[in-house]
């Protein structure tokens, strides 16, 4: 099973960075690139009827959907605040903005429908980790060729937490349309920047102290890690530890009379 989610990741890749030199045409760009990848991720995910086909519906509208909203709106702002999109042409925009939605499409269609789905048989855990690692590393496809040990490290991490809370958000709403969405305007700092910048920022590392360098990402990590941890409380039915349970009642912050259906989690 491994296997094959390993070689289909690598697959993946191959056909990002080779669908421009098979199919004809000078206009083709990598937007044509992750609409290929898409369109075959999707296809696979019919094939294999994962259990995740149930989630392409619209988000389950209930308070948690709320709560995730509020945290997805925090993350987009957080992460676009400083950026200056009004020298953005609009011809650009369009074209953005199909890049975008494409991306986004292509790569929680893979992470969340095929990958999730394929692990969810053994366990929300394994199938949460398992395929926001897998998506994390898929991202030092960026870095072939040119490949910068530590920039490639903070990305694999940043993109794994990131594939956390878009798991999260996938699975409180039911809805595979919220990670789509969140990815998409998460992304829209890509607008701003082409390969010669980012490939600048990555040179401007220096050298680096192996524990500052192994710690550096994980504050922005956890800022994802913990809404997300949550997020699934929430989806699971907010399950309580006997011991937080019977603290609960002395604290009386909840009635055992009233609450004796709550669901407690076996220590």
């Amino acid at each position: 099973m491994w296997g094959g989610l390993i070689a289909l990741s690598l697959l993946s890749i191959l056909i990002l960075n080779f669908a421009s030199e098979v199919v004809p045409g000078e206009r083709f760009d990598s937007t044509g690139s992750y609409l290929i990848l898409g369109l075959f991720s999707f296809g696979v995910m019919w094939w294999l009827r994962t259990p995740t086909i149930a989630y392409f519906a619209l988000p389950k509208l209930r308070w948690s959907l709320l709560l995730a909203i509020v945290f997805m709106a925090n993350f987009i702002v957080v992460q676009i605040r400083n950026e200056d999109f009004s020298g953005v042409e609009s011809s650009k925009w369009v074209r953005g903005i199909i890049f975008l939605i494409a991306v986004a499409f292509a790569e929680e269609i893979l992470s969340r429908g095929i990958i999730f789905g394929v692990l969810q048989k053994h366990g929300m855990t394994v199938a949460v980790i398992g395929s926001s690692l897998m998506f994390g590393l898929m991202h030092i496809n960026s870095y072939i060729g040119n490949f910068d040990a530590w920039p490639a490290y903070w990305h694999v991490v940043s993109a794994a937490s990131f594939g956390v809370f878009a798991c999260a958000l996938m699975v409180v709403s039911g809805s595979i349309w919220m990670p789509i969405v969140f990815h998409t305007f998460a992304n829209a700092g890509l607008l701003l920047r082409n390969a010669e910048e980012v490939q600048a920022s990555r040179d401007a590392v220096t050298s680096v102290e192996l524990l500052p360098g192994l710690l550096q990402p994980l504050p922005a990590a956890l800022t994802m890690i913990i809404p997300s941890l949550v997020l699934f409380w929430l989806a699971a039915g907010m399950p309580l530890k006997p011991s937080l349970y019977r603290l609960a009642i002395k604290w009386k912050l909840i009635d055992p009379v009233v609450d004796e259906q709550l669901p407690v989690k076996e220590d």
